[in-house]
């Protein structure tokens, strides 16, 4: 087997590594590639021979380097490949961009190294739950561009995020739901003593956070966070796509699926399509959920140091923040401090209806949960919203015995699934278990696919039904068809 040192060793070539899921192997070498040789040549590597032309930069015949000839900076790329398709080896998406993965994932290399790299078509639909919402979902290789940009920026982020005192709990690893609940609990019993003195909660909101997010504010702040905080000599490729992932426009070049009337139905400011261009950034993206947690954190250095004068506390989930103190008026103060920053430094608007203050005995809803004193419930919204993702589930498994099972129903079975289980995690951390139990009891056909741990803890499809092997078992029927023609 050919090495990647021995190819790229002389400088000259430019190697693409091919991938299997067990090791990574060397699997074709581009036909024609380029690199420099000096300040005044380029070297043209002809790999099907090994013929090299050294061409002068300046005549029209030269071809100037696109792809980095070391090691590193190719397997950077191996490395975001992988990292995209981690846990979504199922998905439609993935599965089609493996199946050529070898002379895009090329491509795409060349055109970034090049700067002639621009995002594709994405995907966009309105789903339902847990309310209507414009969700984009971008071409798989600008998924991989995405996923490089976030292996290099999640680091200094952890590290800002960490130096202000962990205050986000949003699209961090490590982080989410569970810990924000339990980490507020925490804070509500220390501001209230244990809720033996008189405290206060309060809870506010942003309205319309990502289709508010003005770009051009979020880069004057993230360029020069990332030239202070980055030391990887790949900091310019970094600059450069990360300014054209914040600047894209998905809505410009998008397909819409699923029902288009949800649109219409959608409030007013929740949708990219009717927004400023320079305005809003696409929910689904990866790098949308990294650079808006960033984008508050500038919110968050103003709310911690407001807090902290009077031993009050902060916290914040997205664009959902709550606070504890003793005084009322403090928290109320805060509200009109809050909504004159968020505009006047993020072009943000603080939601005026979505305000909520009460005794700290009398608790509050947080991120699916009702928070008691030294107990957790869950909230009826959650609960509501289990109950929609079961009755999915079961309609799903009615639809398979009805008609039998196929790869769409298959998948979206795995889905439904997927949402159960997200919810059974939540609950188990809460006094639930009647809400978890009592609405699968009365389930019928989705036993016949399904089966559910001891407790309620945990769904599982049956072997049998999983699309993996419902997928496997459909390929094998189809290569016994041609073998057969």
């Amino acid at each position: 087997m050919i090495s990647l040192s021995s190819l790229i060793s002389d400088g000259r070539t430019t190697a693409l590594l091919g991938l299997t899921p067990d090791n990574v192997v060397m699997s074709r070498v581009c036909e024609a590639t380029s690199t420099e040789n000096s300040e005044n040549n380029a070297w043209n590597v002809n790999a099907s021979n090994g013929n090299v032309n050294n061409n002068n930069k300046n005549n029209q015949n030269s071809v100037r380097a696109w792809a980095a000839s070391d090691y590193e900076d190719v397997a950077g790329w191996v490395d975001a490949y992988l990292d995209c398709i981690h846990k979504k080896l199922s998905s439609t998406q993935c599965g089609e961009y493996r199946i050529d993965y070898e002379e895009d994932l090329y491509n795409l290399i060349g055109e970034v190294y090049s700067q002639t790299y621009e995002p594709s078509t994405s995907t966009c639909f309105v789903v339902k739950r847990p309310r209507l919402r414009e969700i984009f979902a971008a071409a798989f290789r600008d998924r991989i561009v995405q996923h490089w940009i976030a292996i290099r920026i999640n680091p200094l982020l952890e590290a800002r995020f960490i130096a202000q005192g962990n205050v986000s709990y949003n699209c961090r690893k490590g982080y989410g739901t569970l810990l924000a609940i339990e980490t507020m609990q925490d804070k509500i019993a220390r501001v209230s003593a244990d809720y033996r003195r008189m405290a206060y909660l309060a809870k506010y909101d942003v309205q319309a956070f990502f289709m508010s997010i003005d770009k051009r504010i979020l880069w004057a702040k993230l360029e020069p966070f990332i030239r202070e905080n980055y030391t990887g000599d790949d900091i310019e490729t970094l600059l450069y796509l990360t300014r054209i992932t914040v600047f894209h426009c998905p809505q410009n070049n998008c397909v819409r699926t699923g029902d288009l009337s949800l649109w219409e139905k959608l409030p007013k400011g929740k949708s990219l399509f009717d927004s400023d261009p320079n305005v809003g950034m696409p929910i689904g993206n990866l790098t949308s959920q990294l650079l808006a947690n960033f984008y508050m954190s500038f919110f968050d250095d103003m709310a911690i140091a407001y807090f902290a004068e009077s031993g009050g506390e902060y916290e914040r989930f997205v664009d959902d923040f709550p606070a504890a103190d003793q005084s009322k008026e403090r928290l109320l103060a805060f509200r009109a401090i809050a909504r004159d920053f968020l505009w006047r430094e993020l072009r943000l608007r603080l939601h005026e209806k979505k305000f909520y203050i009460q005794e700290a005995r009398k608790g509050m809803n947080y991120v699916g949960m009702s928070l008691r004193p030294g107990r957790k419930y869950i909230s009826n919204t959650t609960r509501g919203h289990y109950l929609e993702t079961l009755h999915r589930a079961e309609k799903i498994c009615r639809q398979i015995a009805e008609k039998g099972m196929d790869l769409e129903l298959s998948r979206d079975l795995e889905h439904a699934v997927n949402g159960i289980n997200s919810y059974l995690g939540l609950m188990s951390h809460a006094y639930s278990y009647n809400v978890r139990t009592k609405p699968l009891a009365s389930l019928h056909y989705f036993y016949r696919y399904c089966s559910v741990t001891r407790r309620a803890l945990v769904v599982h499809v049956k072997p049998q039904h999983r699309y993996d092997n419902v997928i496997f078992k459909h390929y094998e029927y189809e290569l016994e068809l041609r073998r057969a023609a």
